[in-house]
């Protein structure tokens, strides 16, 4: 499980050095992909993996609505192995649906970790603050 928060900057190549308590568990493999509202999404290639077969749903072409995730879930979709500093690359089109500059914000959210732009996860934080004091365990979903 990933949890915690770290604060760190992309290098002047935008690589992301991973957090050190998140690099063993990503040594073999990651997939860093576009998440909602506008933050990274990285993932183990197990994780992935499994998350797009899930996505994948029954029918090779599925709804409208379905390919239309798809696509926006893998067009800019990056297999990478941290090199041995845990340095990943953003690539520029991930950057920039992000709207990532050099510093971050590296969220450990449990089987997956999000890359955001500060200010970002700064006003998610502060809009959902009223969802998480309200939220009650015997629900099943946030609102």
């Amino acid at each position: 499980m990933f949890i915690g928060t770290s604060y760190p900057k992309l290098d002047d190549k935008f690589r992301l050095i991973l957090p050190a308590k998140f690099r063993d568990r990503l040594a073999g493999g990651v997939v860093l992909t576009k998440g909602q509202e506008n933050c990274l999404v990285l993932l183990t290639t197990a994780e992935f993996e499994a998350r797009a077969e899930s996505l994948a749903g029954t029918s090779p072409l599925g709804s409208r609505e379905r390919r239309g995730l798809n696509r926006h879930y893998f067009n800019l979709a990056e297999t990478q192995t941290p090199d041995g500093q845990g340095r990943i690359l953003v690539v520029s089109g991930l950057r920039e649906w992000a709207e990532l500059g050099r510093d971050l914000v590296v969220v450990g959210v449990g089987k997956h970790i999000e890359i955001w732009n500060p200010e970002k996860y700064a006003a998610f934080m502060d809009a959902t603050a009223e969802d998480f004091a309200n939220f009650n365990e015997g629900e099943v979903t946030l609102n």
